[in-house]
């Protein structure tokens, strides 16, 4: 047999010995048995791992590995290629690149065949894999008059046979700016963990965080001031701080003015008769009105007819003393604030939120607060009002918040977060773990067929947590890949098929 052919053909039955006892016959029928068997198996052995042909382009290839199973060093690829009606290829570029891809700390191995035409359309590739393993083997074909067809294989040693993973037409055959394709088997998505979901239309609401400050409700302050020079003569609340109701006696003034504005009124009511008393009457009782007496208090100065140069001022308000501005015994000035008392019932919140915020944040919107010590506690509000000026040193847009303090745990000064919900209404979105960013740009992995995706540039709108407003580059409908997106980008990465990240 130097012609490196073998006989397969299985002994001829003709060939046994009637005239043997019964005994010999049949072990004589057992050794032809495995002989043929033998034989078949050495023949399917010459003739590599049969197969059907593979399409590839427009191309047909028979391929069988030696040896089968593969092994860690020399290994052979028997490819025979035929074209569409059978003909037998010769003359064609073959190519083949095998790889192994980076796991934990081992970093990625990968090298490339020898081929050696044999003629009548057959073609030897010797390559050698370093270890065992799954190696993803790319076969790539260039023969005159067909476009460049390309096969991809997965071979594992010490497993017997390989896998074909994607077949087609082969790189060159891509026309520039034509979509690239990333094709992974389902296994290989399987093994890689991928996971499909739809685009589609939903209901976004966007989360502002920001980081605020506790202040007092301006609308809940009221201030205890002079319209007139007086004496302190008694406090009543001498503390800053301290609870007060409306109505309460804060302190005692004596007030000569007050006591000479009382003394002519009540001169120009004994004048009833003199002309020109009521103009008197009038006068008199509009500048008490004005220095803060009550129609009460005046019908009681009427019925008193008598001046009392003592005066007891009571709180405006219920709240807590903010301010104290006097002590017993001093002078108090026309127009000095004695008390400042605020309402804590209901508290302001003054955040600050990035600039690119500013769209959309709009008064009467909801709003969550918490404290950073305080985890599970939340209180409710509405944005109050948005400031029209960004501050020039932190670039950041202040919001004003308004929440209620019915305990009134929340104090002024008191750092908190606060969260304010946008409602974007119903809006084409994404999951947020679709993407991949790219610099500026951003990318899905689009499922185009049956183990076939496509890295798609997406044009981003507003991020709303988990999902992302799609502008453009997806439609309605259309499936992308949510998880082992990095994994998905390194493999488009190694085969050219994000086209932005293979050119500078």
């Amino acid at each position: 047999m130097s012609s490196g052919s073998r006989n397969c053909s299985a002994p001829s039955a003709a060939t046994w010995d009637s005239s043997e006892p019964r005994r010999r016959d049949m072990k004589s029928n057992t050794e032809w048995a495995v002989t043929a068997l033998v034989l078949a198996a050495a023949c399917a052995r010459s003739n590599g791992t049969a197969v059907d042909a593979l399409h590839a382009g427009d191309l047909l290839v028979q391929i069988a590995i030696d040896p089968d199973p593969p092994r860690a060093g020399d290994n052979v690829m028997h490819a025979t290629v035929k074209d569409a009606d059978g003909k037998l290829v010769d003359g064609a570029r073959v190519e083949l690149v095998y790889d192994m891809p980076a796991m934990g700390a081992m970093p990625e191995m990968k090298g490339s065949g020898e081929t050696k035409a044999l003629g009548g359309g057959k073609y030897d590739v010797s390559y050698g894999l370093s270890m065992l393993g799954d190696w993803y083997v790319t076969l790539e074909i260039e023969a005159p008059g067909h476009p460049p067809a390309q096969l991809k294989f997965k071979v594992s040693p010490p497993r017997k046979g390989y896998t074909v993973e994607s077949r087609g037409a082969g790189r060159g055959a891509t026309r520039e700016g034509a979509p690239q394709m990333l094709e992974l088997s389902r296994e290989r998505q399987q093994l890689i963990g991928v996971v499909f979901a739809k685009v589609e239309r939903r209901p976004l609401s966007l989360s502002l965080r920001a980081s605020g400050r506790v202040q007092v409700d301006e609308t809940q302050v009221a201030d205890v001031v002079l319209k007139y020079d007086a004496y302190v003569e008694k406090l009543f609340v001498d503390q800053t701080g301290q609870a007060v109701k409306a109505g309460q006696p804060l302190l005692v003034l004596y007030s000569p003015e007050l006591l000479a504005s009382e003394q002519d009124y009540l001169v120009a009511i004994r004048s009833e008769g003199v002309p020109g008393s009521e103009q008197l009457v009038r006068a008199a009782e509009e500048r008490l009105r004005l220095w803060g007496f009550s129609d009460a208090r005046i019908a009681e100065l009427r019925k008193r007819g008598k001046a009392e140069p003592r005066v007891t001022i009571h709180s405006p308000a219920s709240g807590a003393v903010l301010e104290k501005n006097v002590v017993a015994g001093t002078r108090a000035m026309a127009g000095n604030v004695l008390y400042r008392v605020g309402n804590l019932g209901r508290i302001w919140v003054l955040a600050d939120l990035f600039e690119s915020d500013a769209p959309f944040v709009q008064p009467g919107q909801p709003a969550t607060m918490t404290l950073p010590w305080a985890s599970g506690a939340s209180w409710k509000g509405t944005v109050q009002f948005v400031y029209p000026t960004v501050d020039e040193k932190t670039r950041a847009v202040r919001a004003r918040l308004a929440f209620p303090n019915a305990r009134l745990s929340l104090k002024p000064g008191m750092f908190v977060d606060v969260n304010v919900e946008v409602p974007l209404g119903n809006r084409l979105a994404v999951p947020d773990n679709a993407l991949l960013a790219s610099g500026e740009h951003r990318y899905a992995f689009v499922k185009r067929g049956e183990g076939q995706l496509q890295a798609t540039e997406v044009n981003v709108g507003a991020m709303a947590g988990d999902y992302d407003e799609v502008l453009a580059g997806l439609s309605e409908g259309e499936e992308v890949a949510t998880q082992a997106t990095f994994l998905l980008s390194s493999e488009a990465q190694l085969r050219n098929a994000l086209p932005r990240w293979g050119r500078p």
